[in-house]
């Protein structure tokens, strides 16, 4: 069952460039077809049994709700938000005898069911990405990101790539006097797979790769700009843009104990 407490809400945003495939409008219409960035989310979350809509006598056991979804495909090759995804997180179940454990947050998952249902419908070139966080109902996720890290490793190396990192919080966070700590937070759980910088935030700055307005600026508008880092990784992906979001969660979640939202932001275009 969803919780209504609005903190549970997790946004998840795709930025780039889609051209979409030149049979799609002949086999819609062949097929009556009306897909969209919603059904398809639909579609391949629950192929993948990570979020399903099925009403059955027993509740699904998912990593999310979904509450809404969208996109923008306009065809003019300009940096667009083609798929954004807005949920609820469940509660756990608690097991009798056991004390509830927060569930690690689906941040892969939604962003691959978004980029499965972009390249469904064409070619993309992914530019950016951004998560509304709620930390407090982020589960400690450092011995899963230790088991994935060399993952990333395993890269073209011709394919490194730089990214920028932020983070927008709320003011009363005070997130910027823990920049240090977070960033040792953060090389600490990449294992020397990606090197993070500190930057100086500029606030209310457009961040490069990203198309305003982001899914979520009404539930993050008091937030503002408190963290920004350069990322060398060996390569750029959806899921190098989730694992950094993941990253940097976690290490927020860790050193500060932070509860509520924020805003994470992945950029290839620095």
């Amino acid at each position: 069952m969803s919780d209504p407490d609005p903190g549970a809400t997790l946004i998840v945003g795709l930025h780039g460039v889609l051209d979409l495939h030149p049979w799609i409008d002949r086999v819609s219409d062949e097929f009556d077809l009306d897909e969209d960035v919603f059904s398809l989310a639909v579609k391949r979350a629950s192929a993948y049994a990570w979020s399903s809509t099925a009403l059955t006598d027993k509740p699904a056991d998912n990593l999310w709700d979904h509450n809404d979804a969208d996109g923008d495909w306009t065809q003019d090759g300009q940096v667009r938000q083609l798929a954004w995804l807005q949920s609820s997180l469940p509660r756990p179940g608690r097991t009798p005898g056991q004390k509830q454990r927060a569930r690690r947050l689906p941040v892969l998952p939604v962003i691959t069911v978004l980029s499965d249902a972009l390249r469904r419908v064409g070619t993309v070139r992914l530019t950016g990405t951004h998560a509304l966080v709620p930390l407090h109902r982020a589960g400690d996720a450092r011995s899963e990101l230790a088991e994935v890290a060399a993952w990333f490793a395993l890269a073209d190396p011709s394919g490194a790539t730089s990214l920028t990192v932020t983070v927008d919080a709320l003011p009363s966070a005070n997130l910027a006097t823990r920049a240090v700590e977070i960033r040792e937070a953060a090389l600490e759980r990449t294992y020397q797979h990606m090197t993070v910088e500190p930057l100086r935030p500029a606030a209310g700055a457009m961040t490069p790769g990203l198309a305003r307005p982001l899914a979520g600026e009404v539930q993050a508008e008091d937030l503002r700009r408190a963290l920004a880092f350069r990322c060398d990784v060996r390569e750029w992906s959806t899921d190098v843009a989730a694992w950094a979001t993941e990253v940097f969660a976690d290490s927020i979640r860790a050193v500060t104990g932070l509860s509520g939202l924020i805003l994470i932001t992945v950029s290839s275009e620095v």
